[in-house]
């Protein structure tokens, strides 16, 4: 018996940010695939050239029509997952945080593929997160943001 090829994962660098409102209240993207549904924060990928906090600025105006001081990295995640259209990723993911007083997420800049993968924005509380039914990434979200929130400023 021969085994089949199995094409070694992508290799996707990624930044990500845990944005925290004057509540404390994280923004999350739910996002919906045909298989599944789960809520992550805003992020992307690392583009060719970039530093993780050069993509987490840009990931940040693109996907929210936010601009602020960004922390440093506050979490780091490496994680092996099948995407969307059936390929395995193994991801490389930083973390970095963006305190806000504004609530208003401007969606304009989105991709096409965003606005179909996207269903809702929220901000949520570590309590809010807690009590999500679908799976939240990064798995420990809700105590990152109990941290964050107290925390003190950079």
């Amino acid at each position: 018996m021969t085994l089949p090829d199995v094409p070694p994962p992508q290799q996707r660098p990624s930044a990500r940010l845990v944005i925290l409102d004057a509540a404390g209240r994280a923004l999350l993207f739910r996002f919906r695939f045909p298989d599944r549904t789960f809520w992550a924060t805003p992020g992307g990928a690392v583009d060719e050239g970039e530093t993780f906090e050069q993509a987490a600025r840009r990931e940040l105006l693109e996907e929210t029509g936010l601009m602020g001081d960004l922390s440093g990295e506050v979490h780091r995640r490496y994680t092996v997952f099948t995407g969307p259209s059936g390929n395995r990723v193994e991801a490389d993911e930083r973390y970095f945080c963006l305190r806000t007083e504004g609530a208003e997420i401007d969606r304009s800049r989105w991709e096409p593929v965003e606005q179909e993968m996207i269903a809702e924005t929220a901000w949520l509380s570590p309590a809010d997160i807690r009590a999500l039914p679908d799976p939240v990434f990064p798995e420990n979200l809700a105590d990152l943001v109990d941290y964050l929130k107290e925390a003190p400023r950079a």
